[in-house]
């Protein structure tokens, strides 16, 4: 599988994330499996940086916590995008009773998880669409890694995707025996193996995150510098004008009021 992947020597040179682009996580808890979790940023454009990644089997929702907590942007994310099976309450209880593995993280100080999106092939399709016809374009899914991908890497990652990388080069589809062949149709199917970083992508692409809004202020301040750059100054006044009219309608409802009785 092609990637866009943000080689090490960039990232030191030149590459920073504004604070003003909107994060989005995504989450997939195991038990003998790893826990993954993933952070994203989305450009004013739509683009989608996967920046830092947690990728840790064994521990419980708590001890999880103590490493998520470390994991730059998780915590506060816009949104955090889950697999639907950990809100059903399952989990029996010594108290009596059960609960869901969302509640246990809730209890241990992981709060606003919502449920994640989980049409496999939908999903894979949405990450790959990202990627068609690089020959023509930039991509819009880009992945920071100054790691070595070559192998699975437990652990947590505060600036980079190591294992989202390794997992997604080894995505591949089931192969059918000629035997398997003769009473089935071949399959579109994915191998449902090492996919946890994988499955917290699919969550938060099949939330389809919308762009980030350029603040205001920092609007304000290249219309400024665009006008004396052009020596239009004096007309300055006029364009914040303008354009705060068109942000104040942007904001209001739009309201519709049917005629009645029906027009014939």
């Amino acid at each position: 599988m092609r990637t866009s992947v943000l080689p090490a020597q960039k990232l030191a040179i030149s590459f920073e994330i504004p604070p003003y682009w909107d994060r989005i996580a995504g989450f997939d808890h195991g038990k003998t499996n790893p826990t993954a979790a993933l952070v994203t940023a989305v450009d004013c454009d739509g683009r989608i940086y996967c920046l830092s990644e947690y990728y840790q089997p064994g521990l419980t929702p708590s001890q999880h916590m103590a490493n998520l907590q470390r994991l730059p942007g998780f915590l506060d994310a816009e949104r955090i995008c889950a697999d639907p099976s950990i809100f059903y309450r399952t989990q029996a209880q010594s108290e009596g009773g059960f609960k869901s593995i969302a509640d246990l993280y809730n209890e241990a100080g992981l709060s606003g998880l919502s449920e994640g999106e989980n049409a496999e092939i939908a999903g894979m399709e949405r990450i790959l669409e990202h990627w068609r016809d690089l020959d023509h374009r930039e991509p819009t899914l880009k992945i920071v890694c100054p790691y070595d991908y070559s192998r699975k890497r437990f652990g947590l990652f505060q600036d980079g995707c190591p294992n989202l990388l390794w997992e997604l080069m080894r995505t591949r589809r089931e192969q059918l025996s000629a035997a398997q062949l003769m009473r089935k149709n071949p399959t579109e199917a994915i191998v449902d193996k090492d996919n946890h970083l994988r499955d917290a992508l699919k969550y938060i692409l099949l939330s389809l995150p919308s762009p980030s809004e350029i603040p205001v202020r920092i609007q304000r301040d290249d219309m400024i510098t665009e006008a004396i750059a052009n020596g239009k100054q004096a007309t300055l006044g006029v364009l914040i004008a303008q354009y705060d009219a068109k942000r104040k309608a942007k904001c209001e409802p739009v309201s519709y009021r049917a005629r009645w009785p029906p027009q014939e």
